[in-house]
């Protein structure tokens, strides 16, 4: 099977899909489109019309063999699918799963058949740090003058809604940046920090450029003032500092998982709380938040019970009528909705790839920078997801990060002078390449 793909060229150091696709995530709603009852935001317009041609090269084998991890992905889109028919019907199912389908799968095929070597996970890391970095220059007058420069800007220029009042946190504005809320601005900024220190600054202290960078990625997330960012950037604060220390130590990792272990030990002994009321009393900004994630928590768990195999669809969960419906759990969502089938393949995709890549030894220095970066960012982003919602942009995104971490499967080691070279290209020039 050929898979017939136009030539273009990278933009920014990366192919153009991409970056459209990176552009996408960052507008907000109101840079949208309704066709027949569905919202097609940029990144959805990119997916919509690049979804063929990416499962076309998938089959084709062109971009690396199909794998047990692209089985995994088709299978957690496919169960979706069937949970979402089973709740609404055939009709309504296929609408709704159609779109899944099409923000799962092709969010995943962007990473796996863009990001196939170092050279173009290294240009993908600078182009996503310099983006954080660059927002900076409009979100720090947000923070401290109460104005959302860009979200308000976008939305007036297209006719939608202004940024939503919320309360100020630690006496600064909580920055959207262009996205809809601080959470998403500050989840994608925090999920910038290990390709900002491992890939852009090389884990040296002396890379001042890079170091810059990696400061101005900690404090963009700082700025949105929202707990899941943070969360995601100190899970990515701790491993890498772990590794810095202990980075010659065979066996840190399984320490680490020991630690983690007896951690958890020793809370479920000595506290009259179970650890997972204890993690979100102490990773949320109030009293309130933590106590309604509980509640969450234990509705969503029992619906999951009563709904194992298919979910609910997007059908409402049983809670207390004073409870908002919105389910503040990523992963105990998937499970609500779509069965647990459909919750283990996705795990088994992102825990099964981490594994897999763990395993292979003897890969060059910067390429074991490149999996530090890739898998701690993933860690951070799946710890936090057990206290905030992956919606819309962060859903897309970090699906993509999964697949881009697949080159490291059956990459080949290239020249060292080729590794170094893809950090010195300017990050505005454009070289031509393929698509994919």
């Amino acid at each position: 099977m050929t898979a017939a793909l136009p030539r273009t060229r990278r933009l920014f150091g990366v192919p153009v899909v991409v970056a459209l696709f990176f552009l996408g995530m960052m507008l907000p709603t109101s840079v949208s489109v309704s066709a027949g009852g569905l919202r097609l935001s940029v990144f959805r317009v990119v997916l919509l019309v690049m979804f063929v041609p990416m499962v076309l090269t998938l089959l084709s084998g062109k971009r690396g063999k199909i794998t047990l991890f692209d089985a995994l992905a088709l299978g957690h889109a496919f169960w979706a699918l069937l949970a979402l028919i089973a709740w609404g019907g055939l009709r309504q199912g296929i609408e709704s799963g159609g779109i899944y389908i099409v923000e799962f799968l092709g969010a995943y095929l962007v990473g796996r058949l863009c990001i196939r070597s170092y050279e173009d996970f290294a240009a993908f890391a600078r182009f996503f740090v310099v983006t954080v970095c660059v927002l900076l220059i409009f979100t720090i007058p947000e923070a401290l003058t109460s104005v959302h420069i860009l979200h308000d800007s976008i939305a007036r220029a297209m006719g939608g809604p202004m940024a939503p009042f919320i309360e100020q946190r630690m006496g600064l504005e909580r920055t959207f940046g262009p996205f809809d809320h601080p959470i998403l601005y500050g989840v994608f900024s925090a999920s910038a920090f290990s390709l900002a220190y491992f890939v852009v600054a090389e884990k040296r202290l002396t890379n001042w450029r890079g170091m810059a960078m990696v400061v101005g990625v900690a404090l963009a997330t700082f700025l949105s003032a929202s707990g899941g960012p943070y969360v995601v950037l100190m899970m990515q604060i701790f491993v890498a500092g772990w590794e810095r220390v202990l980075g010659k130590i065979h066996g840190r990792w399984k320490m680490l998982f020991g630690l983690f272990g007896l951690v958890y030990l020793a809370i479920d002994l000595f506290s009259n709380r179970t650890p997972f009321h204890v993690f979100v009393t102490y990773f949320t900004f109030s009293i309130t938040s933590a106590y309604n994630r509980i509640l969450i928590f234990e509705y969503g768990s029992a619906e999951v019970v009563r709904n194992p195999i298919f979910g609910i669809g997007l059908g409402d969960w049983i809670r207390p009528v004073w409870m908002s419906d919105s389910m503040d759990n990523f992963w105990l969502l998937i499970a609500v909705r779509y069965g647990l089938p459909a919750w283990l393949m996705l795990v088994g995709l992102m825990g099964g790839l981490l594994w897999a890549t763990a395993q292979r030894k003897g890969l060059p220095e910067s390429w074991r920078r490149a999996r530090h970066a890739w898998a701690f960012t993933l860690f951070g982003i799946t710890v936090a997801a057990a206290t905030v919602h992956l919606w819309n942009a962060l859903f897309v995104l970090f699906i993509f990060l999964i697949g881009a971490g697949t080159w490291l499967l059956d990459a080949k080691p290239d020249a060292p002078a080729r590794a170094k070279a893809a950090l010195r290209k300017p990050i505005a020039r454009l070289v031509p390449a393929r698509m994919f």
